[in-house]
């Protein structure tokens, strides 16, 4: 009986040991894989920067020889000055062979042509890139502000501009997308049903409103144009298959009747009246919330603004962050749903209407 009690022992040991060899086996191939995720994540952020700081680097360029436009142009040894002294540079000097792969990347993605002019000048053949509302012009201008602060080091620290993570996020590919008219792949998250989508869309343009970029597509599936967020992205895909851009579509005109990102086919434009304390009045004055702004009164107290625009949530939003200085007059519909919010506000906050 000891005999088969020892027995019996030395192979729960056994098993114990094998167990143990198991667990840490186990172990071992988690902190690898750990190890792998946080590498390909490591990567994949260093990729995206990448791509990013390519692009602030074209359009430096752009803006370089745009602003020597009135000189005659410039010459590549002013343009390499002036890139050592840019915060882009990080100290490294702009080669001839560099800055003519760079001039035909700009042409394959902005469709802007640099030519070397008399005297070894480059120039900027115009046409209509730098047209109000032109796509080009878009994106130029999305990308001018930081292109001029990493002009030079000195303004580094001294000019801070608001982050845009989305930016980080597939938009190299999606411009590419666009130059070609390709049609993309994405995965793209619904919070509604909180899970990833898979389908094909056209991409036409990009936009950013409220520190996120935007791409505003045609979607086959739905047989309607969309806005989708770069932010809620986690794969794109160029595909070989090309897609028609419709001739009529200008993102300015497309975005006319709105404020923001939302464009409702079935929305109708109407007159909206905003009463808005004089204080504010000044800089609703000086910043419009809309290209259709009209000050119809001011007094000493408040102004009086109007509007002719398509008042969907993204509009609304912009009242309800000025509610203690902005009183919507009309449409009636919208006085009552801003009043409605008011009210369900009140009860979270447990504040009683005085009587």
């Amino acid at each position: 009986m000891q005999d088969e009690e020892k027995c019996i022992f030395r192979q729960i040991r056994r098993n114990d040991r094998v167990l143990t060899k198991i667990i840490q086996l186990v172990q071992h191939i988690f902190l690898l894989f750990r190890y792998l995720c946080t590498k390909i994540i490591r990567n994949k952020i260093k990729q995206d920067n990448m791509a990013i700081n390519q692009l602030n680097k074209y359009v430096w360029l752009v803006e370089t020889i745009h602003r020597a436009k009135k000189r005659g142009g410039i010459t590549l040894k002013e343009i390499q000055s002036r890139w050592l002294d840019s915060d882009l540079s990080e100290g490294t000097e702009l080669s001839r062979r560099t800055f003519i792969n760079n001039i035909h990347s700009i042409e394959e993605l902005f469709e802007i042509n640099i030519e070397c002019g008399s005297g070894y000048r480059y120039n900027i053949e115009y046409g209509d890139c730098f047209d109000e509302g032109s796509t080009r012009s878009w994106m130029l201008n999305a990308f001018s502000l930081h292109a001029m602060v990493g002009n030079s080091r000195k303004l580094k620290e001294r000019v801070l501009l608001e982050d845009m993570p989305s930016g980080r996020n597939f938009l190299e590919d999606i411009i590419k997308a666009m130059r070609d008219n390709h049609v993309i792949f994405i995965s793209y998250y619904s919070y509604n049903s909180e899970k990833y989508y898979e389908f094909d869309i056209h991409p036409y343009f990009v936009k950013a409103f409220k520190k996120r970029w935007y791409v505003v597509a045609y979607s086959p599936g739905t047989d309607d144009i969309r806005c989708y967020a770069l932010d809620r992205m986690e794969n794109v895909i160029i595909s070989d298959k090309v897609f028609k851009m419709p001739k009529d579509l200008e993102p300015a005109e497309y975005f006319k009747d709105c404020f923001g990102i939302i464009n409702n086919e079935d929305s109708e434009v109407q007159k909206v009246v905003l009463k808005v304390d004089a204080f504010q009045s000044n800089y609703i004055r000086n910043l419009p919330l809309h290209e259709s702004q009209k000050e119809m009164k001011r007094t000493d107290e408040y102004s009086i603004f109007e509007y002719h625009l398509k008042p969907e949530f993204d509009f609304e939003q912009e009242i309800f962050s000025n509610m203690d200085t902005m009183e919507v007059l009309e449409p009636q519909w919208l006085r009552e749903e801003v009043s409605e919010r008011l009210r369900n506000l009140a009860k979270k906050y447990k504040i009683c209407p005085s009587s």
